[in-house]
C-alpha cells in the first residue's frame, strides 16, 4: 500500500528520474502529455566553473547550420555536454568548462549526423551470435518506438563482456495524446553486457530527443575519425577548420 501511494504521488507531480544521467541532475520535472509517450528531456552535464578546459572550431566544406553539437567522454558516457554553435553560418562551436580527459564529439545537423565515438578501447570481436542477440535485444527494448537502428556497436566477446552501440529509436506513426503530426526520434548512446544465454541493456543515453517531421527521412549516420578522442587540457583548444570524413 505504501508503495502504491509512492508511486501515484509521483505520477501526479509529474517527477521521474532518468537512470542514465549524470549524478546531481536526476531528478526532472516534466509534463506528462499520455501514459503512451515516454518523455525525453535533453539532459546534459552543466559545465564544470572549476575547469578551464575547452574546445572550439569549425566544421569546414559544409553550407549546412550544425543543428547541435555534443562532446562525450568515453571513459563516463554518462556525462554529454553541450556545446555553444558559433559563426554566422552557425558552422563554428565552442565547449567551456570541461575536465581534463579525451572527448568524442557528436555533430548533429538536419539530415545528417557525424560521431566519433570510442565504443570501445581495445579492438571489437563481437562474433555474429553476439550481434544478432545484441540486434534482438535492442529492438525488444521501449516498444514505444516502432524502429530502432543500430549504427555502429563494438565490444568484446565472452560471458560477462560489454558492448557499447550508437543507435536511432524512431516512432513512425502517431502519438496518443499529442496534438500535431510529427514522430518522436532519439539517438541513444547503449551499453550492454553479456549475461549468458543473451546481451542485457545496461544502461542507454539519450542524446537528442526530438519531435520529426515525418516527411523528412531520417538522418544519415557518418562516423568520422576527426571527432574521436580530442584531447582536453586546462586550456581552449582550438581545433581550426575539422574536416568530416565518411
Amino acid at each position: 500500500m505504501v508503495i502504491r501511494t509512492l508511486l501515484v504521488s509521483i505520477l501526479l507531480t509529474g517527477t521521474a528520474f532518468c537512470a542514465d544521467s549524470p549524478e546531481g541532475l536526476q531528478l526532472y520535472k516534466k509534463q506528462i502529455p499520455s501514459a503512451d509517450i515516454p518523455e525525453r528531456t535533453r539532459l546534459y552535464t552543466k559545465p564544470d566553473p572549476a575547469s578551464t578546459g575547452g574546445l572550439k572550431g569549425r566544421i569546414a566544406k559544409s553550407d549546412l547550420p550544425i543543428e547541435q553539437i555534443l562532446a562525450i567522454p568515453s571513459e563516463n558516457p554518462e556525462e554529454v555536454y553541450l556545446g555553444e554553435i558559433t559563426g554566422p553560418k552557425s558552422d563554428a562551436f565552442q565547449f567551456t568548462g570541461l575536465p581534463i580527459g579525451k572527448y568524442d564529439l557528436l555533430v548533429i545537423y538536419d539530415s545528417a549526423f557525424y560521431e566519433g565515438f570510442q565504443l570501445n578501447r581495445d579492438a571489437s570481436n563481437l562474433t555474429s551470435d553476439d550481434l544478432a542477440k545484441i540486434e534482438a535485444t535492442i529492438q525488444k527494448s521501449e516498444p514505444y518506438f516502432t524502429k530502432k537502428f543500430i549504427h555502429r556497436v563494438e565490444g568484446l566477446t565472452g560471458r560477462a563482456s560489454g558492448a557499447r552501440c550508437l543507435c536511432t529509436y524512431f516512432r513512425d506513426k502517431d502519438s496518443i495524446g499529442v496534438h500535431n503530426s510529427d514522430f518522436r526520434r532519439t539517438f541513444k548512446l547503449v551499453i550492454l553486457k553479456n549475461v549468458g544465454p543473451g546481451w542485457q541493456i545496461v544502461r542507454a543515453r539519450d542524446l537528442y530527443p526530438v519531435w520529426a517531421d515525418p516527411k523528412h527521412i531520417l538522418p544519415s549516420h557518418h562516423y568520422s575519425a576527426t571527432l574521436n578522442q580530442i584531447r582536453v587540457a586546462d586550456q581552449l583548444k582550438d581545433l581550426g577548420d575539422i574536416e568530416l570524413t565518411h
